[in-house]
């Protein structure tokens, strides 16, 4: 837990030095800051550390003992009928051209989601800090430490297509869809978001979306089966004692309090209105988690918009009461934090 709380310590540091002032050069240095951080973190790891991360190690491993052809025959029929992820397997298989040690592909996955997820952070993030630190406590462990292909994935449909949304750019949008359901078909659940996004908070609408997240609840269990069947994992099944209680309980307060503010947070940022509608989105999926943990799957696609909905709530306070806002939010998700406990070594 000392090389976490190091790193929150160092954004926090770095956030006091450069982000207080509004300098758009500081603020890309503290972005850049806390992007090479978050790579060291993620891709010096030692296979200890993640759910998954020696799993992924043996398939590593395993890979490079076969024929680019075991990657590529059957590849669309796989994509289509199974419930295999062939594109990541191919892509790392092409890449073990060039790498051939799995510790080097760590930091180049860690790359390949954090530089992006910086990015979002310095483009879309009214407080980076505030940003980073929430991806310190709530996401890092399933996006820096353990699956490697829904961060793959995650990457290329939220944090690079989230760009061609804003946009309006159907056609590359669905573009990175397609290559990301080759490596999770999980991803595909991020298509609705496009045509949602800049749905107006109506009290129509808003009625309908809650109608919608009240009946998924309650008729969760055929919700369930038709997305396994549709995604074609057919082996998750349900669970008895599954329900992300407290993440639920977060999200859903986020979500309220944010509905209760949002005139001011839109009349701050019109934009805005996409991080409603992804959490909305989120709180529909919110149902599954209860019937097996793994629907979390789901719901991260759209949750990381926690990550610049929260900056936009706490900029919607006066100027004297930002500060205290500020300044608690960094204490609270520090002692969250503390309270996980997790534990991390390097490598080496």
């Amino acid at each position: 837990m000392t090389i976490y709380l190091v790193n929150m310590a160092l954004l926090i540091g770095w956030g006091m030095l450069l982000i207080r002032h509004e300098i758009p050069s500081r603020r890309a240095w503290f972005v850049s800051f806390a992007t090479i951080q978050w790579i060291v973190l993620s891709g010096f790891r030692d296979v200890t550390v993640g759910a998954d991360t020696a799993q992924y190690k043996a398939l590593f491993l395993q890979s490079q003992t076969l024929p680019l052809g075991a990657f590529t025959d059957r590849f669309f029929e796989i994509v289509f009928t199974e419930s295999e992820d062939p594109g990541f397997y191919l892509f790392q298989r092409l890449i073990q051209y060039v790498i051939t040690d799995y510790q080097v592909y760590l930091v180049l996955i860690a790359m390949i989601f954090m530089i992006p997820l910086g990015y979002f952070i310095y483009k879309y993030s009214s407080e980076p800090l505030i940003s980073f630190l929430l991806f310190s406590v709530l996401f890092y462990e399933f996006f820096a430490v353990t699956g490697l292909r829904q961060t793959v994935a995650t990457a290329l449909v939220v944090l690079v297509g989230y760009h061609f949304v804003r946009a309006r750019k159907l056609g590359w949008f669905l573009l990175l869809v397609c290559i990301a359901m080759t490596i999770h078909k999980s991803s595909l659940i991020f298509v609705p978001f496009y045509f949602l996004a800049n749905k107006q908070l109506t009290k129509a609408y808003l009625m309908t979306m809650f109608g919608v997240i009240v009946g998924l609840f309650v008729f969760r269990n055929p919700f369930f089966d038709l997305l396994v069947q549709v995604s074609g994992y057919d082996t998750y099944s349900a669970m008895d004692g599954a329900g992300a209680v407290n993440f639920s309980l977060m999200l859903l307060s986020v979500l309220f309090v944010a509905l209760w503010r949002k005139d001011q947070i839109l009349a701050n940022n019109p934009s805005a209105i996409h991080f409603f509608n992804a959490l909305l989105l989120a709180a529909c999926l919110l149902p599954l988690t209860f019937l097996n943990p793994s629907m979390m799957r789901l719901v991260q696609y759209f949750s990381l918009f926690l990550l610049l909905m929260i900056p936009e709530i706490v900029g919607t306070f006066e100027r004297r009461e930002r500060l205290v806002v500020y300044y608690s939010a960094v204490m609270l998700l520090g002692l969250l934090f503390i309270r996980e406990a997790p534990v991390y070594s390097f490598f080496w």
